[in-house]
């Protein structure tokens, strides 16, 4: 019998963080002189909102300059209305939902079904045990 292939390193693709800290534990982040290292120096810490975009890639902006502040025009889109803008992602989103099929429908169904028996079961038994005490105080 072989021996089985050995268990990934489960931090292998791990964040900056951890590296820091293995890094810490062995003494790693420690140069020559004692100074000390920063081991997640070459991870990107930049939101990714600040990332630079390529020129192609990146919105139309109207506008005069780009000293102006300016609206983001929607890539591709001709210029609407908002309602109708509105209306149109609504179509858009609503072809793009995964609709369930008559069986699924029915398995829903009848789970909703069952639990409202179930509840309606556990309440009526409840109802008619603590009745009596309730009218008995009352």
């Amino acid at each position: 019998m072989t021996d089985p292939a050995p268990a990934p390193d489960p931090l292998k693709n791990a964040a900056p963080d951890v590296d820091q800290a293995k890094a810490a534990e062995t003494g790693a982040d420690r140069g020559p002189a004692g100074e000390e290292i920063d081991v997640g120096a070459d991870y990107d810490e930049r939101a990714p909102n600040e990332i630079e975009l390529p020129p192609d890639l990146r919105p139309k902006r109207r506008g005069r300059g780009p000293e102006e502040e300016s609206e983001v025009e929607p890539v591709g889109r001709k210029d609407r209305g908002k309602v109708l803008s509105f209306l149109r992602a609504c179509v858009d989103e609503l072809g793009r939902v995964q609709w369930p099929d008559r069986k699924h429908v029915f398995q829903a169904t009848a789970v909703v079904l069952g639990f409202v028996v179930v509840a309606g079961v556990w309440l009526g038994l409840m109802d008619a045990l603590w009745q009596p005490l309730i009218n008995a105080l009352l």
